[in-house]
């Protein structure tokens, strides 16, 4: 298994993903010449979609990437605040800046976007759907409550 992180001038990284993504992330920030900066890295698709590897250091990075696939190196910001200082705690929201030159040459439909927008919106969708029944149980007129009871037996002898 493997994948392309392009990055730079159209430069090319090949690398292993059956790593820790912390491992992974770690030789991609060395082999592309960053290992001396405090840059956080992350990595999108073609398309632009954000892994945002960096909520899943511990984990492999196999299940977060496709095999054969190229990626795109982009460095992680955190959002400023008036005086120019990274809030404390971290901020929950970042920018992120692809670190590949003529990315709009070379990738035509690359855009920048999350994936947790993307759930967001199937969500509302599959919400202005029919409802499914309670799971408490469903809803039954007198008339079909009466045939249950008579079937099952415990219909009232007065």
């Amino acid at each position: 298994m493997f994948i392309i992180v392009k990055y730079g001038q159209n430069e090319s990284l090949l690398c292993n993903p059956s790593c820790a993504v912390v491992n992974l992330l770690t030789s991609i920030k060395r082999r592309a010449g960053f290992g001396n900066t405090n840059l956080t890295l992350d990595l999108s698709d073609e398309t632009g979609l954000i892994k945002e590897l960096d909520g899943h250091k511990n984990e492999c990075a196999t299940s977060l990437l496709s095999s054969h696939a190229t990626y795109i190196l982009l460095q992680k910001n955190p959002i400023q605040t008036d005086d120019n200082t990274p809030t404390d705690p971290p901020p929950a929201q970042f920018t992120y800046t692809a670190l590949l030159e003529r990315i709009e040459e070379l990738f035509p439909d690359f855009r920048l976007h999350m994936a947790e927008m993307e759930d967001k919106a199937l969500s509302r969708a599959r919400r202005s759907g029919p409802k499914t029944p309670s799971p408490a149980g469903r809803l039954l007129t007198k008339q079909q409550a009466k045939k249950n009871n008579h079937r099952s037996g415990s219909h009232r002898r007065k």
